[in-house]
């Protein structure tokens, strides 16, 4: 991949006795990592004080969006839900619904203005990798994008193209932190190298 300028939404908010650490962490790894590949790294944080304004700048001068995300309640934090609603719908970010008035039944999520720009999910679990992966299992198979359909549609909304997750599981039960770092990294060398 030629040299991109990279956002990092990292959504590490605070949750009772979590502080965010975990997310914070893997933001800061992907910063490290991506700057010595060559890439322009900002990072935003969610779960913190920012501007429509300037996260609206962001997003239009990145040309990837990286989303790093704890797992609450089968999806990200309410904060980056509120991110999604208060900056996503800003002139220069969102196009229209991409349907017309001559037939308003198809088209829909066709109307995106982002079309040069890419986004990754990475996301941080409590659940087994199992839970994700296995038909019997609780998310019945349909692996991490599957779970996270509805943030991967907010930016194909955008018209922007996804490349490959990631996941971390087990994170506090059965945490394999430096397997996962290792992971991570080669996941980075493999998207942006």
């Amino acid at each position: 991949m030629s040299k991109k300028k990279v956002l990092i939404l990292d959504c590490g908010c605070q949750n009772f006795d979590q502080g965010g650490k975990l997310n914070h962490y893997y933001s800061d790894l992907a910063m490290k990592e991506l700057e010595k590949m060559g890439h322009e790294v900002q990072i935003s944080l969610i779960g913190g004080s920012w501007e429509i304004a300037a996260e609206v700048e962001k997003i239009q001068w990145a040309d990837v969006i990286i989303v790093q995300t704890p797992g609450w309640w089968m999806s990200t934090p309410w904060q980056f839900k509120k991110y999604q609603d208060e900056v996503f719908v800003q002139p220069g970010i969102v196009g229209t619904d991409g349907r017309h008035h001559g037939d308003p039944s198809v088209g829909y999520g066709t109307g995106g203005i982002l079309t040069d720009k890419k986004y990754m999910l990475s996301s941080t679990w409590n659940a087994p990798k199992a839970a994700f992966d296995k038909k019997d299992d609780f998310f019945g198979g349909v692996g991490i994008d599957g779970v996270l359909l509805p943030v991967h549609k907010a930016f194909q909304f955008l018209g922007m193209k996804p490349l490959p997750s990631f996941m971390a599981n087990d994170v506090l039960k059965n945490p394999t932190l430096e397997e996962d770092t290792n992971r991570f990294k080669e996941h980075l060398k493999k998207v942006f190298g």
